[in-house]
């Protein structure tokens, strides 16, 4: 094995001493020589001295920022990981357009750190490079959960190709945003992006809609018309709805996708087109395979890449950031309505379930604009819904509820040693809970009709090993 291959030194370079310490006590009983600075400029110099094979950068140093230093670190042929706690997309997006490797959300899992630094020096090469400018607009997706971390981060590796792209999730999660995000960082920026929904259009309309048509093709065509294909010249062509396509145009689909070759519907000879394919659908495409409703080959040609975009229910520590989001992006309508939000208000919207994902709660902080008295938004303005349900839940939040309720209601007993019942009963439900889970907090506490900080603050106190 070469030394570039053997070479276990890892950089690095952030400005908080206890991620350091982390990194130097887990990499260092593992057989790393870990190496540590706090600024860009001594960290650029431990590069070039020490000659790391792999560096964790933090995106925000005293001196500059992370994403500037990509490209200098990158010109020594080592392999950078980046770090940060304020991950948007266009932040993944420029970090992994920089020549990172791969890039990873604090709070930092050191078992991951640990697995892409071995996969680097074993790949023995720089990855993620993409010769592209980076795109200076903000990403129309919100979110900094662990979730929508992994998303930006496959909306980034899927700008850097032209392969087509599978994008699924619950209705109103955002898929067309996430498809209007890969075009917006991509090389074809500067082109149409054209969307169809697929399921909105009449069978008999749908062809004609897609291909286009000629003078004369059938009753009602008095004029050549394009279709959603050659309008994407160039660009992008996102396709929703897939799934609701009949038997016979997905066909027609996979017969062009192959060729790269449009026939107009009446046309004597097609069209060869540019056009890259992004496919969306609330459905399960395999599930819809196995059952005969969808075709296996052209599954397979647009599942090249996959993105999944999470319900909100699983990554409820973004929706006080939506609702900011929202409450800026729609107050501009009328100056005079709030722009304040309470506390209780968001704890409300936070313990609420969200049926309808992200687009639920667009319209439920529309609605609370548009009725609130003043300029702070409190529960009373929200949605009916969103006050009263669905909350998560289940019979182990119930059986916990009548847990607490079976301790006060002990007759003769001494209350230290009802609140022992309770706290060995609510010990006993959290860890069913998480084991049912393995460890996942949010599918947890939303099985215990809690909020994952409340669990997380049960879990310190009753001090269990998350």
């Amino acid at each position: 094995m070469s030394p570039e291959t053997t070479n276990k030194t890892l950089l690095v370079i952030d400005d908080e001493d206890a991620i350091c310490l982390a990194f130097e006590r887990f990499f260092g009983a593992r057989g790393w020589s870990v190496r540590t600075a706090a600024t860009g400029a001594d960290g650029l110099a431990a590069c070039r001295n020490e000659r790391p094979a792999v560096t964790f950068l933090d995106i925000r140093l005293p001196d500059r920022s992370g994403l500037d230093l990509l490209d200098e670190l990158s010109e020594h042929r080592r392999t950078v990981i980046v770090i940060t706690a304020y991950g948007g997309l266009d932040t993944v997006v420029r970090a992994l357009q920089g020549k990172a490797y791969d890039y990873l959300a604090k709070p930092i899992d050191l078992d991951k750190a640990i697995t892409l630094a071995e996969r680097a020096l074993a790949e023995g090469r720089r990855g993620g490079q993409v010769d592209m400018t980076p795109a200076a607009t903000q990403g129309p997706l919100v979110g900094r959960s662990p979730a929508m971390q992994e998303v930006y981060k496959r909306i980034a590796r899927a700008v850097a190709t032209n392969s087509a792209v599978l994008i699924t999730g619950e209705t109103g999660t955002g898929k067309e945003l996430a498809a209007a995000a890969i075009h917006q960082f991509s090389p074809r920026r500067d082109q149409p992006f054209v969307a169809i929904n697929c399921g909105a259009i009449p069978e008999h309309l749908i062809e004609s809609e897609l291909f286009g048509h000629t003078r004369g093709a059938f009753t009602g065509a008095h004029d050549n018309r394009a279709g959603k294909f050659a309008q994407a010249q160039g660009g992008c062509l996102l396709l929703d709805e897939i799934a609701d396509l009949s038997p016979a145009l997905q066909v027609k689909l996979l017969r062009v996708l192959d060729s790269g070759v449009v026939e107009p519907v009446g046309a004597a000879t097609g069209q060869r087109l540019d056009v890259r394919i992004l496919a969306a659908t609330n459905k399960n495409l395999p599930a819809e395979v196995e059952a005969g409703r969808f075709r296996r080959d052209l599954y397979y040609r647009l599942a090249v890449l996959h993105i999944n975009l999470p319900p909100l229910r699983q990554r409820p520590d973004d929706i006080p950031l939506l609702a900011r989001h929202f409450i800026r992006q729609l107050a501009p309508e009328a100056p005079d309505r709030p722009h304040l939000i309470e506390d209780e208000t968001i704890r409300l919207l936070t313990e609420y379930d969200w049926p309808g994902n992200v687009r639920e709660l667009r319209n439920a902080i529309d609605h609370a604009l548009l009725v609130a008295p003043d300029r702070t938004i409190k529960a009373g303005d929200l949605p009916e819904t969103i006050r009263l349900g669905p909350h998560p839940g289940g019979d182990a939040a119930a059986l916990q509820a009548a847990t607490i309720d079976y301790a006060a209601a002990l007759p003769g007993e001494a209350p230290q040693r009802h609140q022992q019942t309770v706290t060995e009963v609510e010990r006993s439900l959290i860890c069913d809970a998480m084991r049912r889970f393995d460890g996942n907090q949010s599918e947890a506490a939303r099985y215990l009709g809690l909020h994952r900080n409340t669990l997380r603050k049960k879990l310190r106190d009753l001090r269990i090993d998350a």
